[in-house]
């Protein structure tokens, strides 16, 4: 099952890429195969202001094993073979270079160590003038109001950060920074969205009672294992 691939991937000392709040790094850290993680956010503001609230909220007494660190994925100070595993929710296609942020993974991982990923992806069909529509898709009023951003801004998907990849895309970012795929899923919502459309990449598929929200209410998983040299 997918469920026991990503447990058995996370255990010892690890990384959450892009941390967020702190939500993905508590939830990882319950488990007692996990030694410690560490929290890596590059906005300042929740580190310091969301992840002392957070993190002692889902963890208790044992949020010590949550280290909230300000930092980018690009740049780890962190020693080489250090981390038995990484794990990145909704992060990577944040990254403007996929292959340097993951061969920056790869370094910090020993030679058995394990990347999660869950994010997005699209079929290989999808035309590039479809990526585009995406990437130029202005925010709205409610959103910008949301995010405590001025309502007259024009602020498109492109500018806020996104990048939309197809499934060979990220294929060929794991190749090229030594990462090699042991298993991948494709999670999807039961909406009428979903329920008629299948991926081209002969990724296995499977559905949800609960809401998945996001984008197109489906999530992809892959998880990856570091290539021995």
């Amino acid at each position: 099952k997918m469920s026991d691939k990503v447990y058995d991937a996370l255990s010892g000392s690890g990384i959450d890429l892009g941390g967020g709040v702190g939500s993905v790094s508590s939830a990882v850290a319950k488990s007692e195969s996990v030694d410690n993680i560490i929290c890596l956010e590059i906005t300042e503001n929740c580190v310091t202001k969301c992840h002392p609230i957070v993190i002692p909220e889902i963890l208790k007494d044992k949020h010590t094993k949550v280290k909230s660190v300000i930092g980018d994925f690009d740049n780890l100070n962190i020693d080489n073979r250090s981390l038995d595993f990484a794990i990145a929710w909704d992060s990577m296609h944040h990254s403007n270079d996929v292959v340097r942020t993951l061969s920056e993974v790869n370094r910090v991982l020993k030679d058995n160590g394990c990347l999660v990923i869950i994010d997005r992806g699209h079929n290989n069909s999808t035309a590039d003038t479809e990526i585009e529509r995406m990437l130029n898709v202005e925010y709205s009023k409610e959103f910008l109001a949301e995010n405590y951003l001025p309502e007259d801004k024009i602020l498109t998907r492109r500018d806020n950060g996104e990048h939309e990849y197809k499934y060979d895309q990220w294929h060929d970012f794991f190749k090229s920074s030594n990462f090699e795929v042991k298993k991948s899923l494709i999670v999807k919502e039961k909406h009428k969205m979903n329920l008629t459309s299948t991926n081209d990449a002969n990724i296995e598929e499977t559905f949800v009672e609960f809401e998945l929200g996001a984008f197109e209410r489906k999530k992809l998983i892959y998880v990856l294992k570091k290539c021995k040299k």
